[in-house]
């Protein structure tokens, strides 16, 4: 999966396009303005304006410049309704508008209400321009109204707090919009009598737009046995080249796994899944093998796929995967050492290649004899040292809640005394120093999975929490 640009509509705002001051100054900021949608475009951000000339071309020669295209102004309600359907065919994630003086808000009322987007209004923090007023101005509209996502932001193009908290808002608007056309795929049923983790369909599609496939775990099996050992031999030389060591294909449970990876493949695209789940214990696990390998894989190669098909894991891993490219680990919190700090992770078999520091700690060794009785291939990982987010969408009765934490991996010196500990030598492990009060980590704890992505995503999830009307818990 390769994860797209967001996507905004940009509207500069005001009713009071080419006023000139006492002193002989054009008084709206439209410079700002366009060195702001100009930030944003170096930041990576796909913006939308209002006329295809936009609004200044060439060098912007200050905050209070003549020289611009009126026409990109959006000043009336006959202009904003036609920005609004230019927005619309867009499928913006969410509206900037830029005020770069005070404006008249009663002219886009109607069309923002028609948008039904979110809303980020941004000014900067200059007396040129009076330009807080456009700010306050909308911000109070929007409150009156009610109804709409919306945040304000306060600072110049040249604030690097400023821009941070527009960009964390632009990108959780990306998680909206992205969610509402998500399929989820769940292959299996309830995944090991996990309460918390239950997919709640009518929920989701209220909730996040999300639909959901209902798929059984023993399709792969049936699909996987279509494949021609032509077929196998092209994906076990694929995943041979991007790690150090793996079994020889004729390995019953490498076979099976190359073959669980190809029909896990067909069933992504036939059902058009953006993310999923795979219950290996106990249907795959033991019947078949444990699909650890192909699982590691997908995860490799971007594509979200969780455990034990334990859907609201998949859901928070999805929403990491959307606002990061940084590998991404699910696995159970075994121990939280509050005295030291430290939490300590491990799973039961799957990880991808990116959660190890080298291909020298990343083996596909086999299985030990967990949960299920057919067997099956596991890797053998030790976490990287890095900074890392945790989240975990939970539900405390009617509400949704996401726990966030923040921590560090680091290589413990005496790791394997941990793991030896633990009772498994040969699963995906880490340790992961904490930055907040581990007693308040251990009290937000609600389910035996955790997630972990090595990106600093807590600012970011905070605002996907506010989009998505979810209560923030945080350590």
């Amino acid at each position: 999966m390769k994860n797209r640009k967001a996507r905004i509509g940009f509207m500069v705002a005001t009713s009071h396009s080419g006023l000139i001051d006492e002193v002989g100054n054009p008084f709206p900021v439209m410079g700002m303005a366009e060195r702001a949608r100009r930030k944003l475009e170096g930041l990576g951000v796909e913006t939308i304006q209002f006329t295809d000339k936009g609004l200044i071309s060439g060098d912007v020669k200050g905050d209070q410049v003549e020289d611009y295209n009126a026409e990109e102004v959006v000043d009336t309600r006959e202009k904003a309704w036609k920005a609004v359907e230019k927005y619309r065919a867009a499928d913006i994630d969410c509206l900037v508008i830029f005020p770069p003086t005070w404006l008249w808000t009663h002219y886009y009322t109607q069309a923002l209400m028609d948008l039904n987007r979110p809303i980020l209004v941004w000014a900067g923090d200059d007396i040129r321009g009076a330009q807080g007023l456009g700010l306050w101005g909308l911000r109070g509209t929007l409150d009156a109204i009610g109804g709409f996502i919306h945040k304000g932001v306060y600072g110049k193009p040249e604030d690097d707090d400023a821009v941070k908290q527009v960009i964390d808002f632009i990108d959780a608007c990306k998680v909206k919009n992205i969610l509402r056309r998500s399929v989820y795929g769940q292959f299996g049923s309830l995944p090991m009598g996990m309460i918390p983790g239950l997919l709640e369909d009518v929920e989701w599609l209220r909730k996040f737009g999300v639909q959901a496939e209902h798929l059984e775990s023993l399709i792969l099996t049936i699909e996987g046995a279509k494949f021609s050992k032509n077929d196998l031999e092209k994906a076990y030389e694929d995943i041979k080249s991007r790690v150090k060591t793996i079994q020889p294909l004729d390995n019953e449970f490498i076979e099976k796994n190359m073959r669980i990876y190809l029909a896990h493949k067909k069933m992504i695209g036939d059902y058009g899944l953006d993310f999923d789940g795979v219950k290996c214990t106990m249907e795959l696990s033991d019947n078949y093998c444990s699909p650890c390998i192909a699982q590691s894989m997908l995860l490799s190669e971007g594509y979200v796929t969780g455990c034990t098909t334990e859907p609201k894991g998949s859901l928070m891993m999805y929403i990491m995967r959307l606002l990061s490219d940084g590998a991404i680990f699910q696995g159970d919190i075994e121990q939280v050492d509050r005295k030291a700090k430290i939490a300590r992770m491990a799973s039961c078999g799957s990880a991808p290649i990116g959660f190890a520091e080298s291909l020298d700690d990343y083996s596909l060794v086999k299985g030990p004899e967990l949960e299920g009785e057919a067997g099956g291939i596991s890797i053998n990982a030790v976490g990287k040292p890095g900074k890392l987010t945790f989240g975990r969408i939970a539900r405390l009765e009617d509400e949704y809640v996401m726990q966030i934490a923040t921590g560090e991996a680091y290589k413990e010196k005496d790791g394997d005394k941990y793991r030896e500990a633990l009772g498994f030598l040969s699963l995906p492990y880490a340790a992961i120093k904490l930055d907040g009060d581990p007693q308040k980590f251990v009290d937000n704890l609600r389910s035996q999975y955790m997630h972990i992505c090595y990106d600093q995503l807590k600012d970011k999830l905070l605002e996907v929490c506010k989009v998505l009307d979810i209560k923030p818990i945080t350590s």
